[in-house]
């Protein structure tokens, strides 16, 4: 599941942290929440972002 962790500093500024991505989706999914709270200005990725999101097809061939 994943999961989007907001922390409000006492200095104003705001951390996003996101768990349970995989690759580059935590960006474009969270982008909304960036746009709402305006300019970024530090942006560190975990080694999550680095992984491929892996898609499973699955073939089922009736053998009638």
């Amino acid at each position: 599941m994943a999961e989007i962790i907001l922390t409000f500093n006492t200095d104003g500024t705001i951390k996003k942290e996101t768990k349970g991505f995989i690759g580059k989706t935590c960006v474009s999914d969270t982008k909304f929440i960036e746009e709402a709270l305006g300019e970024t200005s530090d942006r560190q990725y975990k080694s999550e972002y680095y992984d491929e999101q892996v898609e499973e097809q699955v073939r089922v061939r009736n053998r009638n």
